[in-house]
């Protein structure tokens, strides 16, 4: 069984990227011109694209920082309706309040939460992608701080830059820090920017409401077509963000009971087992390539009572025991030419 994936990312986007790449002075590598060659200027880009570009890069530069520099280099106005919506905004709360609607429309490679208390602000992120995963969430929370700062003429200072990621060297660390010019905590729960409630007031130094009034009802025609029967979506994305989620979880999560979660996902054509074997199944496979968990790891990682019921539950999906899939990969992995 394979993951049919419908996730996507805007067009914009993935060439902002590229953009940022040239602004560093690091000439785009060849797998990822072929890739983009492959999009027409009128589609969003598919995920597993994206995939091939974010491993065409990082296999092209292989530094620690390259997140961060990339983010840092990025530009709101080269992110196309929603940037410019962002950028037009009154106040940052406002633009914050459009991102976290808005995001999907940019990517859904993840999300975007606020948790707010007396003091401070957390916009977090919470990627769903496993592939170069901490390059990428730096490369999105970095351009968040640098175009902030430039949002606001430089009166957004950010308080901390929270990563879930374990710390690297003291080295490292204080490079991270230079680069962004505030502190940098590793080991975080939740990967996010932390900032004074007071922030929020701060205004935009290129906001203009009328050009807002112009482009607020594109956005939403856009949101509201790129949702349309997305029920099966919804679920994908929170079995992917928590793939143990049971029927009852996921239900509860979505605010319905399990019957009406049933009948919902049965209006598009599928179940929800089916969803939830796609996504274990995709992750199954990416984690035994990877090498990085045990067996029984991988087992309670996606909700299985032990290793023995992921392995009867594999060989369902893939008609061979995980073991041997893992053999294979690796034998044909010494073949395959990536291109």
């Amino acid at each position: 069984m394979d993951l049919t994936d419908s996730r996507s990312v805007n067009l914009s986007y993935s060439k902002a990227l590229m953009e940022a790449l040239t602004s560093l002075g690091l000439p785009i590598p060849m797998r990822a011109s072929k890739v983009l060659s492959q999009i027409s200027r009128q589609e969003r880009v598919p995920i597993h694209l994206q995939e091939r570009l974010w491993k065409a890069i990082i296999d092209s530069y292989p530094e620690p920082l390259l997140g961060i520099k990339l983010g840092l280099a990025m530009q709101t106005n080269h992110i196309g309706l929603v940037g410019h919506l962002l950028m037009t905004q009154k106040d940052l709360q406002a633009t914050i309040d459009q991102l976290v609607s808005y995001h999907p429309l940019l990517g859904e490679g993840g999300h975007f939460e606020v948790h707010r208390d007396t003091f401070s602000v957390s916009l977090c992120y919470y990627p769903n992608f496993i592939n170069f995963a901490q390059t990428r969430v730096e490369t999105i929370l970095a351009a968040c701080i640098a175009q902030t700062q430039a949002l606001t003429g430089g009166k957004f200072q950010g308080c901390k830059l929270l990563l879930s990621y374990p710390a690297p060297s003291l080295a490292l660390q204080q490079q991270y820090q230079e680069l962004l010019a505030i502190p940098v905590q590793f080991n975080a729960q939740v990967s996010a920017i932390l900032f004074p409630v007071k922030d929020l007031a701060i205004p935009l130094v290129a906001a203009d409401k009328d050009v807002v009034s112009c482009l607020k009802p594109k956005a939403d025609a856009l949101l509201q077509a790129f949702e349309k029967n997305s029920f099966h979506r919804k679920v994908t994305l929170l079995l992917q963000q928590t793939p143990y989620l049971t029927r009852e979880q996921v239900a509860q999560h979505l605010c319905l009971s399990t019957r009406h979660l049933g009948r919902k996902l049965q209006e598009e054509h599928t179940c929800f087992r089916t969803v939830q074997d796609e996504v274990r199944s995709y992750y199954a496979r990416q984690w035994l390539v990877q090498g990085e968990k045990s067996n029984s790891d991988i087992a309670i990682a996606l909700g299985y009572s032990d290793e023995s019921a992921f392995g009867k539950a594999f060989k369902r999906w893939e008609g061979i025991s995980p073991s041997l899939y893992n053999k294979r990969q690796k034998r044909g992995s010494k073949t395959t030419i990536d291109i």
